[in-house]
């Protein structure tokens, strides 16, 4: 089995908070929402969860605004999916990842 404890934590609750929002808010955010990445605490206390999400300035402030709305049930789901003693708090960070990557791409075409 690869990695360290905290990677292996770090990616049963990426698993498990992007099973919510499969289950729960799939058609409830206009952008297309993924979990890109988490990051665990040493003490594992403590999960950063980066959430890529997809579409205009409008969605995309929509979308984050549903999740944040949901951080109590996300991190409720997490504590029923990973078995740990202590469920970690779940801070939400916008991963803008992809759309970084599509206004370079953009340009690159505009190049050609």
């Amino acid at each position: 089995m690869g990695g360290s404890r905290k990677e292996r934590v770090a990616e049963a609750i990426r698993a498990a908070a992007a099973d919510y929002l499969i289950k729960n808010l799939a058609n409830s955010t206009p952008g297309f929402v993924t979990v890109s990445h988490v990051k665990m605490a040493p003490d594992l206390r403590l999960a950063t969860i980066y959430c890529s999400i997809f579409g205009n300035e409008e969605a995309v402030s929509s979308s984050f605004k549903t999740l944040q709305n949901h951080l109590g049930r996300i991190r409720y789901h997490v504590g029923q999916e990973v078995p740990m003693k202590y469920v970690p708090e779940i801070r939400l960070f916008l991963d803008d990842t992809l759309n970084q990557a599509d206004k370079v791409n953009g340009l690159l075409r505009d190049l050609e």
